[in-house]
Order: structure tokens, then C-alpha cells, then sequence
């Protein structure tokens, strides 16, 4: 009988893995091709597109919550800490967003990669200097080898690195700022989405009046750009869609494997966007962006490789204790 629980046990984690790791891996995936959507829509300049999808991201994830009968957030705003927490973590995404999808419709998608690849670094730097994290000796190996690729990049590129800088340290702050929080995922993510579509229908307002204010970051059509006006609408109204889904992937996979498989996973976004940038976009990829990239990727190897090594080692040590314990259980009186 406990042999046949075990083994459902078993079967059942085993399934919640594969189930958390394609739900990841969707999440990934649905990132990294990302710049192609945008790349549609590049006939419309940068800054419309961002409140368009603020609007639409928020509309997508009221409706969500109303479906799964999560519509108890808005006791958040008799929260005077919770306010301050949303508003500002929607703030600094929403300057995430408008960098990316800027960089994506204007030819910098290489940029955007090298942004990716270095949040996780930016996050280690963070948990250092915000939470007094400790860094493992690879972490600082990793940290080094990145300033030197990104430094070497400015010396030898120009000044386009702060479009990697610019994504790299706002997506660390944002994940910092809702780590110090420490709300629920969806209330939080409905009460942030409510804040920033607020933000998002005022811009499309002050546009409305004022429409040259679009043109502060003016478009440039991709031989992808869609023309049609009821295509383009469909397609702004999709950014809601595109924004929301990723996120519920990645709840649902934080929720059912361990943080350091999503922290392999979350390459597959920045290598996919690399891929295009280099085969699809024909963006140019110099002596540079090849140091810059080998000398991020070392670091993350590094990081990689300890922390593989950390998670045998610790299983070894949990199964020696398993069969340290076994006999004293054994011999425990009923």
C-alpha cells in the first residue's frame, strides 16, 4: 500500500514538473519572438503603442480576474503602502515597455538581447546591494565578466548599450520593488494593471489633443509594418493579450518547479531574439556585440554550472540522511 502511494506521489510530481516546465518554456518562447508583433505595428510611433497596450493589458486582466472570480483587489487602495507599491513597480515597467518596444520597432533588437541576457546579473547585483544577499564566488566571477563585456561594448559600439542597460535595470528594480512588497500574484497584478491603464487612457487623451507628442519617439515602418487601420486596432488590442498570457505562464511555472529550471528556461527568450535580430532583421553584428555576448554568456555559465552543482549536492546530502534515518525509524516504538 505505501509503495503504491509513493508511486503516485512520484507520478504526480513528475507530472506538475512537465506541466511547470512547458508552461515556462510557453512563457519564454511567447518573449522571445515578441519583437516580430512588434515589428507589425511599427508603423505607429513607440509611445502610442505603450498606452495602447497599458490600456489593453488592463482591460485583458480585469476580464481575467471577473472570469476566475478573483475580483477582490481593490481593498489595495485603502492600502496607502500597497498604493505606493503598485504605482511605482507599474512606473518602472511601464519605462521597461516603452524602451523595448522603441528598440524593437527602430532596429536594436541585438541591444535588447544583451538587456535580457543581463537581468539575471542585474537582479544578483541587486539582491547585494538591496536585500544584503550574499554573492557566491561565481556570482562575482559572472558580475565582473559582464561589466567587462558591456564595458568593452560602450568603448567599441557607441552609446546604444543603454537600451540594454535601460531594460536590464528597470526589469530588476520592477521584480525588486514587488519582492519588498510581498502582495499576492493576481490581486497585485490586477491592482498594478488598474494603475497603469489609468496612466495609459491619459496618454492616449493628452495624444488625442496634443497628437505631435507621439512623434517625441517617431516610428519607422519595417517592411513588416501593417498598414491597414482595422488590422493595426486588432492588433494594439492583441498587446493585452500579449502582455497577460506570458505572466500567467510564469505564475503557473514558478508555482510548479523550482526557481533554478526557470532560471535556465529564461535564456530561451534573449537567444531566441539574438537569432532573429542576426537571421531575420538583418541587424548587424560586429566584433563587439561577439565579445560583449561570449563574455555575458561565460558568466552565466558560470552561475549555471554552480548552481548544478549545488542542487547535486544537496540531493547526495538529503539521501545520506535519508539512510541515517531509516534505521531509527525502523526501531521507533508504534
Amino acid at each position: 500500500m505505501d509503495k503504491q502511494v509513493i508511486e503516485i506521489s512520484a507520478e504526480g510530481d513528475s507530472h506538475t514538473d512537465k506541466v511547470g516546465f512547458l508552461e515556462g518554456l510557453g512563457c519564454y518562447l511567447l518573449w522571445g519572438v515578441m519583437p516580430l508583433y512588434w515589428k507589425l505595428l511599427s508603423a505607429v510611433p513607440a509611445l502610442e503603442v505603450l498606452a495602447w497596450r497599458m490600456v489593453w493589458s488592463c482591460a485583458f486582466v480585469l476580464a481575467l480576474c471577473v472570469l476566475v472570480r478573483r475580483t477582490k483587489f481593490l481593498y489595495l487602495f485603502r492600502d496607502p503602502r500597497a498604493v505606493r507599491t503598485f504605482l511605482v513597480a507599474g512606473l518602472i515597467i511601464t519605462c521597461n515597455w516603452g524602451v523595448y518596444v522603441w528598440a524593437a520597432t527602430s532596429g536594436h533588437v541585438l541591444e535588447t538581447s544583451i538587456g535580457y541576457y543581463l537581468c539575471p546579473l542585474c537582479s544578483i547585483a541587486l539582491g547585494l546591494l538591496v536585500f544584503k544577499e550574499r554573492l557566491t564566488p561565481m556570482q562575482k566571477v559572472a558580475t565582473v565578466l559582464a561589466a567587462v563585456g558591456v564595458g568593452y561594448f560602450m568603448m567599441a559600439h557607441g552609446g546604444q548599450i543603454w537600451i540594454a542597460f535601460a531594460l536590464a535595470l528597470t526589469f530588476g528594480v520592477y521584480g525588486a520593488v514587488k519582492k519588498r512588497g510581498g502582495y499576492p500574484a493576481l490581486p497585485g497584478m490586477a491592482f498594478e494593471s488598474l494603475l497603469t491603464g489609468v496612466i495609459g487612457v491619459a496618454a492616449l487623451l493628452v495624444g488625442a489633443v496634443a497628437p505631435w507628442i507621439w512623434q517625441v519617439a517617431p516610428p519607422t515602418p519595417d517592411p513588416l509594418a501593417v498598414k491597414d487601420p482595422v488590422a493595426v486596432m486588432a492588433l494594439l488590442a492583441g498587446c493585452g493579450l500579449l502582455t497577460a498570457v506570458p505572466l500567467l505562464l510564469f505564475a503557473g511555472a514558478a508555482n510548479r518547479v523550482s526557481m533554478t529550471v526557470i532560471g535556465f528556461i529564461q535564456y530561451v527568450s534573449p537567444t531566441i531574439a539574438l537569432v532573429l535580430a542576426v537571421t531575420f532583421f538583418n541587424e548587424e553584428f560586429t566584433v563587439a556585440h561577439g565579445v560583449c555576448f561570449a563574455l555575458i554568456w561565460l558568466g552565466i555559465a558560470a552561475v549555471a554550472v554552480e548552481a548544478a552543482l549545488d542542487v547535486r549536492r544537496r540531493a547526495r546530502k538529503g539521501l545520506k540522511q535519508g539512510a541515517c534515518e531509516a534505521p531509527a525509524r525502523a526501531f521507533h516504538p508504534r
